[in-house]
């Protein structure tokens, strides 16, 4: 059973950090422990891939989130969602119900392509160990994107490699219902969360001055 414990990473600009979508997060899920990881953690950290995270953290930050990420959960358990997304609805104790979850980015857009942002398991994961070594044994990690590199397509790749069953892998729906190309879920499936593509779209420099609200969508 996955913990109730809500992890968000945001290391940068500390004044453009989204408190605004976070905050959406606590307000639907109020039992739940909420941890944010942030730059004095970045610095204070004794992280096993301090070495890819420090060379990547002039190109992507997203990439030292993602490294950062398996390395959190790996150690604490719980989910980690992307610091750039708003809840819907409250997290329903079946999504706990497993070692592992994530989500599929968008069967249309990406078929097959696993998305890093929303995923969940229990502490000391092996898979997600595994991520963390490979990556570890990497002589780079800035040689191509970091989504390929450390994020969703290494989550992917390494899923079909290591045949691990144990990851239960949600519609995008659940999470993802907007993909950036503009498709959007019109179905009547659960909605837990919205994307809204911060490093993607480059929507970071505003996107902590919007008004978001915890929507119950149930």
């Amino acid at each position: 059973m996955i913990p109730k414990l809500l992890h968000f990473i945001w290391v940068g600009d500390q004044s453009k950090c989204p408190m605004n979508c976070i905050d959406t997060w606590r307000t639907m899920n109020p039992s739940w422990e909420i941890l944010l990881w942030d730059n004095d953690d970045f610095e204070r950290q004794d992280w096993f891939n301090r070495a890819h995270m420090d060379a990547m953290y002039g190109r992507e930050l997203n990439g030292v989130a993602d490294m950062m990420r398996w390395e959190i959960l790996h150690a604490k358990g719980g989910v980690l969602v992307d610091a750039d997304s708003i809840a819907l609805r409250p997290l329903d104790d079946d999504l706990l119900d497993c070692e592992a979850f994530a989500c599929w980015e968008n069967e249309t857009a990406r078929p097959g392509l696993i998305a890093a942002g929303y995923f969940g398991c229990e502490a000391g994961n092996p898979f997600v160990e595994q991520i963390i070594h490979d990556i570890h044994d990497e002589p780079s990690v800035t040689h191509a994107k970091a989504w390929k590199t450390v994020g969703p397509l290494r989550l992917t790749e390494s899923y079909h490699r290591y045949g691990y069953a144990g990851l239960r892998i949600y519609p995008s729906h659940y999470f993802i219902p907007k993909h950036f190309t503009g498709l959007t879920y019109q179905g009547d499936g659960p909605v837990y969360a919205d994307q809204l593509w911060g490093s993607t779209l480059r929507a970071y420099d505003e996107l902590h001055t919007r008004e978001v609200t915890a929507a119950s969508a149930a």
